[in-house]
């Protein structure tokens, strides 16, 4: 396999590891800001359908990966700069399931026993985006890790509901989300706080994290629900269809 096409893997497998959205099927564009790790801080835009999640992601290079679930499951990559994209077949989506399962799949150490997380309220409280939240301390996580959430009262769904349909989503298409490590590993873990007894009512919009890993900051900025005009599932007009390269056995 040539090095461009170990390129465009690696990016793949990359944004399922990064990737984090609400059980209802109404459609969702969001806007989420991750810091982790003194890295610069990476802003990836989401849209979401009952049946399709779409990404996009703007450094180093303009890229967007769609999947689209249900009776004919699909993969699309849009690359913006060169205005060309590439369809996914199945064979191309099995043999990333073979590497995702290479990778070992569900990580148990990403797992968190939600009955013994502890939720008390800071005092604090802080303007983010156009929400006001209040701080929410996290207890019972696991020795050496804590954390504050940010929950704003005033929105139903919020930064885990949308771990939760990304979840739900990658699973659909048979892309578990992979154990890795670091952020990544904080995503699964955050992912399960949806269902948490004593989760205080509204929607998270920033969660501040620190563990063995160091620090991590993840932030909605942006949460629009309803119809959207145009279908961010398909190829823009006017972009090139760039042809597969053979797949490896």
């Amino acid at each position: 396999m040539t090095s461009s096409r170990r390129a465009v893997l690696a990016a793949l497998i990359s944004l399922l590891l990064l990737a984090g959205t609400t059980a209802s099927a109404q459609d969702i564009k969001a806007t989420v800001q991750i810091e982790a790790g003194g890295q610069s801080a990476m802003t990836m835009d989401y849209w979401m359908s009952d049946d399709s999640v779409r990404i996009d992601i703007a450094q180093p290079q303009a890229v967007s990966i769609v999947w689209t679930s249900g009776d004919a499951p699909g993969m699309l990559m849009i690359m913006h700069g060169e205005r060309r994209y590439m369809e996914f077949g199945e064979q191309m989506l099995q043999m990333m399931q073979r590497m995702a399962g290479a990778g070992g799949g569900a990580d148990n150490s990403s797992s968190v026993n939600i009955d013994t997380v502890r939720f008390e309220p800071t005092g604090q409280t802080e303007t983010i985006g156009p929400w006001s939240a209040i701080g929410v301390r996290m207890t019972g996580l696991e020795p050496g890790q804590e954390g504050t959430l940010w929950v704003a009262s005033e929105l139903d769904s919020g930064l885990f509901e949308l771990f939760a349909r990304m979840g739900d989503a990658l699973e659909a298409m048979r892309m578990p989300m992979l154990g890795g490590g670091g952020p990544q590993q904080q995503l699964l873990r955050y992912r399960q706080m949806s269902n948490a007894p004593g989760l205080p009512d509204g929607g998270v919009v920033r969660l501040d994290a620190n563990d063995q890993n160091g620090a991590m900051t993840i932030t909605l900025q942006s949460l629009e629900e309803g119809p959207f005009g145009d279908d961010p599932f398909a190829p823009p007009a006017g972009y090139e269809k760039m042809q597969m390269p053979n797949i490896p056995e």
